[in-house]
């Protein structure tokens, strides 16, 4: 439970990394939420990584390169799912309904719905992926 706790502070400040450049994109650019969505991840996801193996596995050293395009290519696969479901949770009724009483775009309410899943499926991979992984030493 302690790791995931520092998992969740750490990829709270990811999220904040991820979500910030996804509200820009959306709000400001004109992108379409899935396009948005993957740029975005792909931001906060690398930031997890770099600092969480440092400092919650206690994984580092030249392991740390060789695997990082392992952990992308889940990341492009699950980014690509949640890309699409925060697409389709972004027309839903309810959605639109929400955020007409949050005040909030409709593509920030589904990024937002989206992000617990999101961020248990991606502690569990890492938990997996680092068992390979030798403690830096």
């Amino acid at each position: 439970m302690k790791k995931f706790i520092g998992f969740l502070v750490i990829s709270g400040v990811g999220w904040m990394l991820d979500f910030s450049s996804y509200v820009a994109m959306t709000q400001l650019a004109g992108f379409a939420p899935a396009k948005a969505n993957f740029i975005s991840s792909m931001f906060g996801v690398t930031y997890v990584w770099m600092v969480a193996l440092n400092k919650l596995f206690d994984r580092g050293g030249y392991e740390k390169s060789i695997f990082l395009p392992v952990y992308w290519g889940y990341q492009v696969v699950s980014i690509f799912g949640y890309s699409i479901l925060v697409s389709f949770i972004a027309v839903s009724i309810f959605n639109i309904w929400l955020s007409q009483v949050l005040g909030v775009p409709v593509e920030v309410v589904a990024k937002i719905l989206l992000t617990p899943p999101n961020l248990i499926t991606n502690f569990i991979f890492m938990n997996l992926l680092v068992k390979f992984m030798r403690p830096e030493s």
